[in-house]
């Protein structure tokens, strides 16, 4: 195999990665209401179900590095997405609260291994290019999230079994898995994917947490919008629920075509100033949204925050990459870690305040979050 065609086979693999966890996020995102209704879950219950999915991805996620040096980011990658389309699959026919926290825990487990080792991966298949190419592996994530709750809901009208959709979801999976395992490698594939040495055992540094305050706070935006825009629509703009359903869309799809043009727009940028860019434009729309008082320009606001929002996290993501191309991946983990707590607990933290104030007050909060996070784009040179 030549040198040229080595990047092109695993790119491939690590795009049909990308695109099997986005299916099986956008399958379980879906699947939750059907979910709570099989196992009689009120919404405390269905909290601790999707507590016990992200504890488990956490806890993959700090571990992931010394899987990766063992058997290679790439290997892992596939292995991990195989056994998340079983965990998709057996969650379609959970009926009993504490089987579906076990499967929850456990498919988080193999996601959270997914999410670091493609990440992993991905940063690692961009030094050696030498070229920005993580907003095009992130937009087939995207693509996988759209395809698997569009496919979720066009089947579900029709009529088909919650335990058969996420067992056909599930099986498209374990295929993609399969068709890719024959292509991987176990030997590491980079700098970041090699066996620890001495020096990088250590902690990640200050650099490795500043990037994750950075995630945090974007991923609590990135769920602030995905969870709480279609209600804020209802309850407070008045719009129907079917209406509040498509400004989660129009949002979610034009964050995919933001990732499509990302790669290009950060050679033509350059990180920092992409990111800066980026963030100012999402706290613009976030602030648009929240004085709209209009379903029209509630929705302008909602297509101009995703596509703004779409390359914030690969951008975090390719700069933490690049220091655990130093430390054995564990800045990486350490970031991804750090704002997967941030769209866990983001949501619930919006609701409480909510609750307490209001919810345009606990949204601007989010949006001060945003401004301050403008300031330090430079967290990303070097």
């Amino acid at each position: 195999m030549t040198e040229t065609d080595f990047p092109r086979r695993e790119r491939i693999t690590l795009s049909a990665c990308f695109l099997a966890g986005g299916l099986g996020i956008g399958g379980w995102g879906a699947n939750l209401p059907a979910l709570g209704r099989r196992a009689g879950l009120d919404e405390g219950a269905l909290g601790l179900v999707l507590l016990s999915f992200a504890a488990g991805a956490i806890l993959a996620m700090t571990n992931a590095p010394a899987v990766i040096a063992r058997i290679g980011a790439e290997r892992l990658s596939v292995i991990a997405a195989g056994l998340f389309g079983l965990g998709i699959v057996g969650i379609g026919w959970v009926t009993q609260m504490a089987a579906a926290m076990v499967l929850a825990s456990l498919a988080g487990l193999v996601f959270g291994a997914l999410d670091v080792a493609m990440n992993s991966q991905a940063s690692s298949l961009e030094r050696r290019a030498r070229r920005p190419v993580m907003s095009s592996f992130h937009a087939m994530f995207s693509a996988g999230t759209l395809i698997g709750a569009l496919a979720y809901a066009a089947l579900a009208q029709g009529g088909v079994g919650n335990g058969a959709i996420l067992s056909l979801s599930g099986g498209v999976i374990l295929v993609i898995a399969a068709a890719m395992f024959p292509r991987t490698t176990a030997a590491p594939a980079g700098p970041a994917e090699a066996a620890p040495s001495a020096r990088s055992r250590a902690r990640p540094g200050a650099a490795a947490l500043a990037l994750g305050a950075l995630a945090f706070v974007i991923f609590l935006a990135e769920g602030a919008i995905m969870d709480w825009a279609a209600v804020y629509l209802v309850r407070v703009i008045g719009t129907s629920e079917s209406i509040g359903a498509a400004g989660y869309a129009i949002f979610a799809g034009m964050m995919l075509v933001g990732r499509l043009l990302g790669d290009r727009a950060n050679r033509a940028l350059g990180p920092p100033r992409l990111f800066r860019i980026s963030v100012i434009a999402v706290a613009v729309s976030m602030a648009a949204f929240l004085l709209s008082g209009s379903v029209d320009l509630a929705f302008a606001a909602l297509a101009c925050s995703g596509l703004a929002m779409a390359n914030v996290i690969p951008l975090i993501f390719s700069a933490a990459g690049a220091l655990g191309a130093r430390d054995g991946g564990r800045s990486l983990s350490r970031v991804i870690s750090m704002g997967y707590a941030g769209i866990l607990l983001g949501p619930a933290l919006i609701g409480f305040l909510a609750q307490a104030v209001s919810l345009t007050a606990s949204l601007a909060l989010v949006l001060a979050g945003l401004v301050a996070v403008a300031l330090f784009g430079r967290a990303l040179e070097g």
